[in-house]
């Protein structure tokens, strides 16, 4: 990408994105999407989580097509503005577009991945207020829907959001997971329903752990998180237990009720290595704070509250402009809900 940017002629000397959307080399890898303060029509803020680049991009695609979602690699997931409202994926960084034949599902609340299977996309949708997996191929003329208990339908879309591509839903590897996951509620005591929820928590006592997954080099972290305790564990799929780690070496993990995503200190002026950093919910306020992995001692980052609730979304109250630790923080809180439900709500 960064040859094809010098000059039309190295452009031209070269594979265009445009016309190779399923090409490995022209996906992005560990964008996400800052909207929280930089939102305005179709401009957005892209972060790499891996590098600390910044990209405050206009995406003049976005105004003939409803935002949907937006995935942890970087993709934006959109709907047709006309009936019958057919899915695209939206690659912001080389403006490349996947058209599917399926229409998208008019769900709110939608978690979504994209996986490649043989340079196939296939796009999985998990949505909140059905608690639904959609699945389709470009060539689909409807989204699959599967259901799922609640507990089961949870673990699945934390999977989702900690990183991992829809492909893990059909991966034998997860079979291993949900053992592993299942014995260590068991050791905890814990409703496997609550352990993964995205729900708010009630209150801040011990017995109200929580559960977070996350794709770190390839490999599964489990973070589990209590009053008092924050614990890392590393799934290996040749070993019987959950094995803790006391260390994840320069890297630092943002954690919300609703994502959870690593970053690489080393980028990030101001974020602490081998930390864990939460919100504290108190009422409608928020605060956010930092746990050290090695001594488990923990602080809040300001003493000041650092967010109000307005409706669903979580505001930062702080003076602009906003840190790095605030923006992640945001992120790991807020989901928009997808425009294509909020407009046929209004229809």
């Amino acid at each position: 990408m960064d040859l094809r940017a010098v000059c039309h002629d190295w452009r031209s000397a070269t594979d265009d994105p445009r016309n190779n959307t399923s090409d490995c080399r022209f996906r992005p890898r560990g964008w996400i999407i800052l909207d929280e303060a930089f939102e305005s029509d179709t401009r957005r803020l892209l972060l790499n989580t891996a590098t600390g680049r910044l990209i405050h991009k206009e995406l003049v695609p976005l105004s003939d097509y409803y935002v949907v979602a937006t995935t942890l690699e970087g993709f934006f997931i959109l709907a047709d503005k006309s009936p019958p409202h057919a899915a695209r994926i939206f690659s912001p960084l080389t403006g490349a577009m996947i058209h599917f034949k399926a229409p998208m599902p008019p769900d709110g609340e939608v978690t979504a991945a994209v996986c490649f299977i043989m340079d196939l996309p296939i796009l999985n949708l998990f949505c909140g207020s059905s608690h639904k997996h959609y699945m389709a191929y470009t060539e689909s003329e409807s989204f699959f829907a599967r259901d799922y208990e609640d507990a089961i339908y949870s673990f699945l879309q934390r999977v989702i959001k900690g990183g991992f591509d829809g492909g893990w839903t059909e991966s034998t590897m997860l079979d291993e997971l949900v053992r592993k996951m299942g014995n260590l509620m068991m050791l905890l005591r814990v409703d496997p329903h609550k352990f993964f929820s995205d729900d708010l928590p009630v209150t801040e006592h011990e017995n109200n752990v929580r559960c977070f997954l996350v794709e770190f080099g390839g490999q599964v972290l489990i973070i589990i998180k209590r009053q008092l305790l924050t614990m890392v564990c590393k799934f290996e799929a040749n070993s019987d237990k959950l094995v803790p780690l006391m260390s994840i070496s320069n890297h630092a993990i943002f954690i919300g009720h609703q994502r959870c995503l690593v970053v690489d200190a080393d980028n990030f002026p101001g974020i602490e290595a081998n930390c864990i950093y939460y919100i504290e919910h108190l009422g409608s306020s928020s605060h956010i704070c930092m746990r050290n992995l090695q001594d488990q001692k923990a602080e809040r980052i300001s003493k000041a509250v650092d967010f109000v609730k307005q409706d669903k979304q979580f505001v930062l109250v702080a003076d602009r402009p906003f840190t790095i630790i605030q923006l992640l923080s945001s992120y790991t809180i807020n989901i928009r809900d997808s425009e294509l439900a909020l407009q046929q709500q209004i229809t």
